[in-house]
C-alpha cells in the first residue's frame, strides 16, 4: 500500500475531479473508453461492452483503497458531462501519470481539462515525497503536442514500447517526458560528514576490506559499562 494519499475531490470553477462511480458507466463507455477516437492511440483495447467499463472503475476503487491507483473523471459543471480523465500511479519518489480527453468534449472542455492537469502536477511536485513525474506519449498520437505547454521535457524516444491494439500494432513507440524537483542536499552535520568520509573510504576498499571495516565500526559501536 502506497503511504502517499491523493485528495479525492478536486474542484475548480469549470470542473469537478472526482472517483468515477458505477453510475458513470454509461457516459465513461459513450464519451471515452468506448469511444473510437478516444481511445486510438491508447495501451489498451477499446472497450466494446458496459461490463468491461463496470470492471474498469471497480478496478478503480480497489486502486483508491490501495493508494497505488488513483483515477479521477473529469466532470464539466455546466453540463455534468464526462470530459477527461486523469491516471496516477505512485511510487514516491515517482509518480507516473495518464491522461485520457474525450475527443468528443469539444476544444472548450479540452482547455479545462489540461488546465486542470497543470494545477494537479504543480501541487504534487510541491509534495515533500515526489521528486519525479513522468509519462509516455504515442509518437503519432496527438498528446505529445500538449506536455512541453504543461511543463514537461521530452527525455527519451522508446522504440516499440507498448502495444497499440485499437491500431493492430503489436508495439509502437512512445516518447518519455518527465518533470522533476531538484534533491535538496542534505544538512551540513557530523553524522553526514561522517557518511561522505565512510563512502569515500568504502570505495577504495575491496569487498574484503569492506568486511573488516564494518566489523571494526559495529564493534567501536557497542556499549561499554565500566566496572565499578
Amino acid at each position: 500500500m502506497s503511504p502517499f494519499r491523493f485528495p479525492a475531490l478536486i474542484e475548480s470553477a469549470d470542473l469537478l475531479m472526482r472517483p468515477p462511480e458505477p453510475r458513470d458507466a454509461q457516459a465513461l463507455f459513450d464519451e471515452m473508453l468506448g469511444d473510437v477516437a478516444t481511445t486510438r492511440h491508447l495501451s489498451f483495447r477499446r472497450h466494446t461492452t458496459l461490463d468491461e467499463t463496470l470492471a474498469f472503475i471497480d478496478d478503480s476503487a480497489q486502486g483508491w483503497r490501495s493508494g497505488e491507483l488513483i483515477r479521477w473523471v473529469l466532470e464539466d459543471r455546466a453540463s455534468g458531462r464526462l470530459t477527461g480523465m486523469i491516471e496516477l500511479r505512485p511510487h514516491p519518489p515517482r509518480v507516473e501519470v495518464g491522461v485520457m480527453i474525450s475527443r468528443r468534449g469539444g476544444a472548450r472542455r479540452r482547455r479545462a481539462g489540461l488546465h486542470a492537469l497543470r494545477k494537479l502536477l504543480a501541487w504534487m511536485l510541491a509534495q515533500p515525497p515526489i521528486l519525479r513525474i513522468y509519462a509516455y506519449c504515442a509518437v503519432d498520437g496527438d498528446a505529445h503536442s500538449s506536455m512541453e505547454k504543461l511543463g514537461f521535457t521530452l527525455e527519451a524516444k522508446l522504440t516499440n514500447y507498448e502495444c497499440r491494439p485499437n491500431l493492430g500494432v503489436l508495439a509502437g513507440d512512445s516518447y518519455l517526458y518527465a518533470m522533476t524537483r531538484p534533491l535538496q542536499a542534505l544538512d551540513d552535520t557530523p553524522a553526514t560528514r561522517w557518511l561522505a568520509e565512510y563512502a569515500a573510504l568504502e570505495a577504495d576498499l575491496e569487498p574484503g576490506d569492506i568486511d573488516a571495516v564494518s566489523d571494526a565500526l559495529v564493534h567501536a559501536q557497542e556499549p561499554r559499562i565500566a566496572a565499578s
